[in-house]
């Protein structure tokens, strides 16, 4: 189990990079979202030396308004990388059935209501009467839920995401069950690393000149990008994995079948 532990790692990053030259448009979408929200900052004195400034307009509608359309373009490149993962084939991964479109809906919900709590900290804090510091730990509770309950739910995620029916939140659970600190322990260190780069970027560019602000959000834009690609292919590898082990297929109808013949990554 190390051993795949390490392997699915390595090749989830592997896996990312393959997504990336078959489907550039993902990667184009995400820099070119992140960027956008980085002039907007920039404009609102986001990354001022002066710390109310920066907390002032962290709260401006404008930006929180923005991380609507970014979550929507970064579930978007989910469903779509996920599909590639999957079968590897670039035009059946751009194309997702009419099915495919009403299941993710359900992940889109569950994944959406920690993002909620994440963009709207601030004025959920103020509205429970709490204090500044208060946004902190909300965005930490609402982080931290989704990454505990995630591993139960990702064969679920990738038969949702292919418009299969073999697995729905509740079946996905099962199946993982014993796996569940396998998965949980390989997401965190596949995501958080990339996630604290990001973060990172951020609080760096604080106070830094125009210049240098500008290189490191650049940065910053192409992390996001690579976060929004391995995230679902180490969900995809972990479901393949647990699905492997229990002795049950990845996919729960005819589409397995048809997939089943796609060569696999190590």
């Amino acid at each position: 189990m190390i051993k795949a532990f390490f392997s699915n790692w390595a090749g989830a990053f592997r896996d990312s990079w393959g997504a990336a030259r078959a489907l550039p448009i993902l990667l184009v979408l995400m820099i070119g979202i992140e960027g956008a929200q980085h002039v907007i900052e920039l404009q609102l004195g986001f990354f001022s030396p002066d710390a109310a400034v920066r907390k002032a307009a962290s709260l401006q509608p404008v930006r929180m308004a923005f991380g609507w359309p970014k979550m929507l373009i970064l579930y978007a490149v989910g469903l779509v990388a996920m599909r590639w993962f999957v079968t590897r084939d670039a035009h059946a991964a751009l194309r997702p059935s009419a099915m495919a479109l009403r299941r993710y809906l359900g992940v889109v919900l569950f994944q959406l209501i920690p993002a909620v709590g994440t963009i709207y900290a601030g004025p959920i804090a103020a509205w429970l009467g709490r204090g500044p510091d208060a946004v902190a730990t909300i965005r930490a509770v609402c982080g931290l839920s989704q990454l505990l309950i995630e591993p139960l739910l990702l064969l679920w995620f990738v038969n949702a995401a292919m418009g299969t029916t073999g697995y729905g939140p509740i079946a996905s659970a099962r199946t993982v069950r014993w796996y569940y600190p396998f998965a949980l322990l390989l997401i965190f260190v596949t995501r958080m690393p990339v996630a604290l780069l990001h973060n990172g970027f951020n609080r760096w560019a604080a106070g830094q000149p125009l210049a240098l602000q500008g290189a490191m959000l650049a940065c910053d834009a192409l992390v996001v990008g690579v976060l929004a690609l391995v995230v679902p292919a180490i969900q995809v590898r972990i479901a393949r994995y647990i699905a492997a082990r229990r002795g049950v297929t990845l996919l729960g109808d005819a589409v397995a079948a048809r997939t089943a013949a796609v060569p696999q990554p190590a």
